[in-house]
């Protein structure tokens, strides 16, 4: 195990399984886990990915580095581009809430505002990358691949901390990278034979609208973008809605090979089970984040099984 959990650019990561006894009693389940990611520097698991990437944006010699956002991820990467001395580059579709913009900036980060939805946004800058210099770690660049292995290690934690194999993992999907990672990190620890089982992934999304879980919901094996006129945005939504997941493909087969399940919950579950996480646990989850917990009411899950229910984002 201890072999699995050295990467080559250790992230952040180490952060909390936490067995929530008291929302745990609520949802009547005996076994309930909190992985939260919300201890990260910046509050979300994107800091898994976004040191990996300056690192590489460093060793490169690029320019910059420059990402596609909603805003928790330019965070990220605005903080560790500012750590190690890089000039960082935010896209975030101008229409967005703009709640971390001001964080950005005080990480010496430079804001591109776009006119178009998140997965415009990405297309933008990869463009501006090519045309610059710079390093793309915007989801589905040429660099993303590093991604899944950075979120693999919470996988590693997770086994680590119950030194069992749980029921389910839940995960918030937009993109499904995290949820992907993930799968990949208990994938590796199967294939590797230091687990005899793989849990059953849940992908957890807003009913705006995401290809995944619609794609799962149809019984496709293939994911399909859905009409960019039909999605609904949010200022609670904005991480997970999408017409497009640049990793969907990867999340769905996941879900499907562990025979798991994909769902939407509206965002006034999210809010409603951020409040009951912070009243139960004392954590403070981003609503967008609690779907994680929100998507337990929709699976029939025995009260003596393992759940995980990773927490992507606290609160800033």
């Amino acid at each position: 195990m201890e072999e699995l959990l050295n990467v080559e650019a250790k992230p952040p990561g180490r952060t909390p399984t936490i067995k929530a006894y008291a929302l745990g009693n609520k949802l009547h389940l005996n076994n309930l886990f909190l992985k939260f990611e919300g201890a990260n520097a910046t509050g979300t698991q994107k800091d898994r990915i976004s040191e990996a990437h300056v690192i590489n944006a460093m060793r490169g010699g690029y320019n910059g580095i420059a990402v596609g956002t909603c805003g928790n991820y330019g965070a990220s990467i605005a903080y560790f581009a500012h750590q190690y001395g890089v000039k960082s580059y935010i896209g975030i579709p101008r229409s967005y809430s703009h709640d971390r913009t001001d964080f950005m900036q005080s990480e010496q980060a430079e804001i591109l505002y776009y006119d178009g939805k998140y997965e415009e946004t990405v297309e933008f800058i990869r463009d501006f990358s090519k045309d610059n210099g710079l390093y793309d770690a915007s989801p589905g660049s040429a660099n993303s691949s590093i991604d899944k292995m950075m979120y693999a290690t919470i996988a590693f934690e997770i086994y680590e901390a119950l030194l069992t194999v749980p029921s389910y993992v839940i995960v918030p999907v937009g993109n499904g990278t995290t949820l992907a990672g993930i799968y990949h990190g208990f994938r590796r620890m199967y294939d590797e034979g230091v687990i005899d089982h793989l849990p059953r992934m849940v992908g957890v999304s807003t009913s705006g609208g995401n290809p995944i879980v619609d794609s799962w919901r149809h019984g496709y094996s293939r994911v399909v973008d859905l009409n960019p006129e039909e999605i609904r945005e949010t200022s609670i939504n904005e991480p997970l809605v999408s017409y497009r997941s640049f990793d969907g493909q990867d999340a769905l087969s996941a879900i499907r090979e562990t025979h798991g399940r994909a769902m939407y919950v509206s965002d006034e579950e999210m809010v409603y089970y951020s409040n009951l996480i912070y009243s139960a646990e004392g954590l403070n989850p981003l609503p967008a984040s609690a779907s994680a917990v929100a998507a337990i009411g929709h699976l029939k899950v025995k009260q003596d099984e393992t759940v995980v229910s990773v927490i992507t984002g606290r609160q800033i």
